[in-house]
């Protein structure tokens, strides 16, 4: 086992159930039992609007927000055209609605019902499409920067509980971040247990807070890391335990390789199935399409569970 990753995280999940799960998922895509409603949830929706009413109602929108995660919108509205000949939808949206629609989405993150919960938070990039490795090799193009995306996720349940993109250089830092999105999950009433996270995360405001909200700490201290000086009491004890148990009994002890589990597992996953690559043009697009792909997966992971 690398030394990386601490204790071996033992799966002890069922198997066959998980593969049920799976098949499940994908039958998120073609999930139509919302369409009973469509006139219902259409005059909700155009309760008390002002100018043009909506002629397709949110249901539709984001199930087609799922689609443009493997689909461009030319081909969205084929889909779409498609399952109204077969009856399965009253009418359908052309490419430039769906566009429309679909980039004015606004992702939100499910949280779980539990008051209690153990978090775990990091970062990655994903990069913008260009002419390729290949031609950057050859003509020494400079490439281009990344998005960065920092999630915040219940390790327990394996899910995302909120999700921040921000251009390569840009944006608050990713303990800043945290702060953040631990700030939101107490506003909403959770109570953080335990919080996981690599070096980036050895900063000081962050572990004082989390140290004032009573939450065990479980963030591996930056490499030559001491516990010398006044600053942070809170920040020593880290170091101090970390240093005195050996990185491996460390890791061991704090369950770190949750931390894999809680977010590098979704970040794999979300880069599998909808690739890291970033195709929008405009600035603001590229930032929704980034975070768009992480709640489409969650959506669709919890489809599978349900």
């Amino acid at each position: 086992m690398s030394e990386r990753w601490g204790k071996k995280f033992k799966d002890n999940r069922d198997w066959v159930a998980y593969n049920e799960e799976l098949v499940r998922r994908g039958t998120f895509y073609m999930k139509l039992d919302w369409v009973k409603d469509w006139n219902k949830e259409l005059e909700q929706m155009n309760k008390g609007k002002q100018g043009a009413p909506f002629e397709f109602p949110k249901s539709l929108i984001n199930l087609q927000g799922i689609w443009h995660q493997c689909i461009d919108f030319r081909g969205i509205e084929g889909i779409t055209r498609q399952l109204v000949e077969l009856g399965q939808l009253p009418d359908y949206n052309d490419y430039t609605c769906i566009f429309r629609r679909v980039t004015n989405i606004k992702p939100e993150f499910e949280l779980p019902m539990d008051k209690d919960i153990e978090v775990a938070c990091d970062g990655t990039g994903m990069t913008l499409v260009s002419g390729g490795a290949y031609r950057e090799r050859t003509y020494g193009k400079k490439r281009k920067k990344y998005i960065k995306v920092v999630i915040t996720a219940d390790v327990r349940k394996r899910k995302l509980l909120h999700c921040e993109v921000s251009i390569e250089g840009e944006g608050d830092s990713e303990p800043d971040t945290a702060r953040n999105h631990i700030n939101e999950l107490k506003e909403k009433g959770k109570c953080i247990k335990k919080f996981w996270g690599d070096g980036a995360f050895d900063e000081l405001d962050l572990i004082n807070q989390l140290a004032e909200d009573g939450t065990e700490a479980a963030i591996k201290p930056r490499t030559k890391a001491t516990s010398d000086g006044p600053k942070s009491a809170n920040r020593k004890r880290i170091v101090e335990e970390h240093n005195s148990l050996g990185y491996k009994d460390w890791a061991k002890k704090k369950e770190y390789g949750m931390r894999w589990v809680g977010t590098e597992g979704i970040f794999s996953a979300v880069k599998r199935k909808f690739g890291e690559c970033i195709r929008s043009k405009k600035i603001e697009n590229m930032l929704k399409e980034a975070k768009m792909k992480f709640w489409a997966y969650d959506l669709i992971q919890k489809a599978g569970k349900s």
